[in-house]
């Protein structure tokens, strides 16, 4: 049985223009997505840091899904709307979607890596994390959700090293920092897009100076933001998510500075909580 897991929120982009749009705007090289098939992309602003990092469905040559693991969708909409001018595009944010936990024998399709087959009026697809970690996006509210299954889906996440962006770490982070090109979400070549000129120069230059690290915590798990403290109580980072693995302790994914040492035992986050670095 389909595991409900929690609500989810997506952007729909239909219309002659969805592709060329999303083309314009997004990191990722959208002209190579295919109907049936999805992408990690984001969507950074003009200082070339994300506002927001999503799943890209191509479901229909005209009609391109975003879902956004932890929100946003509206927020999206709104500040995308600004950008269509005479595009023949329609934008659209809902939030009554559910994200359920599927096991492939519940599929009459095989799923290769980046396919999403159509079932019950939603989309199943793959997910990094687990050799069958299945995602179904179904368009219904969430109802009696399973928040262990929700918890170790979001450990499998911080496994996979997902940067799983919430709303208010939007525009706080450069793409570097989120390590998307592991994801293949962002392309420097592909020609212009918001912020693709820092972004770029960024890496070709260098001078990045943050990065993705996965923590143990030695507690419940950190809310979305939680700053990290070093050993003088300067800041060394903050987590982008968390998930508890166990009655005492949780995993995070974090951005931390790169030469963080990865023994630095005496991290903590911000109320007191002792963290240690898995794995960078």
């Amino acid at each position: 049985m389909p595991m409900p897991l929690c609500p989810a929120e997506l952007l729909t982009l239909s219309g002659a223009d969805a592709s060329s749009f999303a083309q314009a705007q997004f990191t990722s090289d959208v002209s190579t997505l295919t109907p049936g098939h999805w992408q990690w992309s984001a969507w950074l602003d003009a200082q070339g840091r994300a506002r927001h990092f999503f799943l890209l469905m191509c479901v229909e040559t005209d009609r391109l899904l975003a879902w956004l693991p932890l929100g946003g969708a509206e927020a999206m909409r709104e500040a995308l709307a600004r950008y269509v001018f005479r595009a023949k595009l329609t934008l659209s944010a809902s939030t009554d979607w559910t994200l359920h936990a599927l096991s492939a024998d519940e599929l009459d399709t095989p799923l290769d890596t980046h396919a999403i087959v159509a079932r019950a009026d939603g989309f199943a697809f793959r997910q990094p994390g687990g050799e069958n970690r299945i995602a179904w996006l179904a368009p219904s509210p969430a109802v009696d959700v399973d928040a262990d299954a929700l918890n170790r889906w979001r450990a499998a996440d911080v496994a996979a090293g997902l940067p799983l962006l919430a709303p208010a770490l939007g525009g706080e982070f450069v793409p570097q920092a989120l390590d998307l090109e592991r994801l293949d979400a962002i392309r420097f070549d592909k020609g212009c897009y918001p912020g693709q000129e820092i972004a770029a120069r960024l890496h070709f230059r260098g001078g990045n100076k943050r990065g993705l690290r996965r923590l143990r915590v030695d507690g419940a798990a950190p809310a979305n933001g939680t700053e990290l403290l070093d050993a003088a109580g300067a800041n060394a980072g903050r987590i982008l998510y968390a998930a508890p693995v166990s009655a005492d302790a949780s995993e995070a994914l974090a951005v931390m500075p790169i030469d963080q040492p990865d023994d630095a035992g005496a991290l903590k986050t911000a109320d007191g909580l002792g963290v240690f670095v898995i794995t960078v």
